[in-house]
């Protein structure tokens, strides 16, 4: 067995992780085992590109959901089959590890090489994003979201703080409701439309966002459905209201906030509006968003979803 791991080395962040990771790999004696370590954004792609070019049977991002994006967009950019991909597993390390609470891994070294060991996959669905404009395709394996939620996600690639990423992601929330102008989009799928002005949409596959935000709670990993949430013209009054039922996986019972599930939805608007995908940035609307179900495998406990 070949395993390569993608560290992402932003600022020798894991400096403590790393010794201990690989002093496990070498004690584990379960194969080959590799280490590759980003430099710089989208780094991660390259060297997976590389790794799967080269055959590699597990693949494992170390970091936070937007290492674990760029592991997925490097794999799916290659010109292997879909049935010769390498298993992909993630290390949570990263500042929300969203996508790691619905998939319900630990960051426990030891947890994730026992289910290595184990040959502890499962299927599951990626979503797509076509951008009309670039003609190109991007890949999420958690939510995309369009609005306020790029937004924010630009305003923290230029921010920094002493306090945690809770404390980070909602003070930058709060100071992008105060300078956001909402987008009038119009997006549709096959049996349903909607139009209107947008405060937030998510297009999820998994369920929490934004650090721990339960934005799509009926998002299963599996079911080849995107669920949609649609967060129209409201104020930072209403979501200052409802951010504790968002944070327990309620839905909003509010005229302006409306669900949906999809397999695809082209979503246009006729102002700037953009898009972010796993914490990502990724470019703006005109867009079509689809779901490619059991696209991968991914390393992760059988019980969970």
């Amino acid at each position: 067995m070949k395993i390569v791991f993608v560290v992402n080395n932003k600022n020798n962040r894991f400096k403590k992780v790393l010794p201990k990771l690989e002093q496990y790999a070498r004690q584990a004696n379960i194969g080959s085992v590799q280490f590759h370590h980003t430099q710089r954004k989208q780094h991660a792609i390259d060297l997976t590109h590389q790794a799967v070019t080269e055959g590699c049977d597990v693949i494992i991002a170390v970091g936070g959901d937007g290492t674990l994006h760029e592991v997925i967009n490097g794999l799916l950019q290659s010109s292997l089959p879909a049935s010769a991909y390498p298993a992909v597993g993630l290390l949570p390390q990263g500042s929300a590890n969203d996508f790691a609470r619905t998939a319900g891994l630990s960051s426990s070294i030891e947890a994730l090489f026992q289910l290595i060991r184990s040959n502890s996959t499962r299927p599951i669905d990626l979503g797509k994003i076509y951008l009309h404009d670039t003609q190109e395709s991007r890949y999420f394996i958690n939510i995309a979201s369009l609005g306020l939620g790029p937004e924010v996600v630009q305003g923290l690639e230029r921010s920094s703080s002493w306090f945690g990423p809770g404390f980070q992601y909602f003070q930058q929330i709060i100071k992008t409701f105060f300078r956001y102008t909402k987008k009038t989009i119009r997006c549709s799928s096959n049996n349903w439309t909607w139009e209107g002005k947008l405060l937030q949409m998510a297009v999820a596959n998994g369920r929490f966002f934004g650090n721990a935000i339960c934005i799509a709670p009926e998002a299963q990993l599996s079911d080849g459905q995107l669920q949609l949430a649609l967060f129209g013209d409201l104020s930072i009054w209403d979501y200052l209201r409802n951010i504790g039922k968002l944070k327990k996986g309620i839905k909003i019972a509010h005229p302006q906030v409306h669900y949906h599930t999809a397999k695809e939805v082209r979503v246009e608007s006729s102002d700037a509006c953009g898009i972010e995908a796993d914490g990502e940035y990724v470019g703006l609307v005109p867009a079509t968003f689809s779901i490619l179900p059991n696209a991968i495998r991914f390393v992760m406990p059988s019980n969970t979803d």
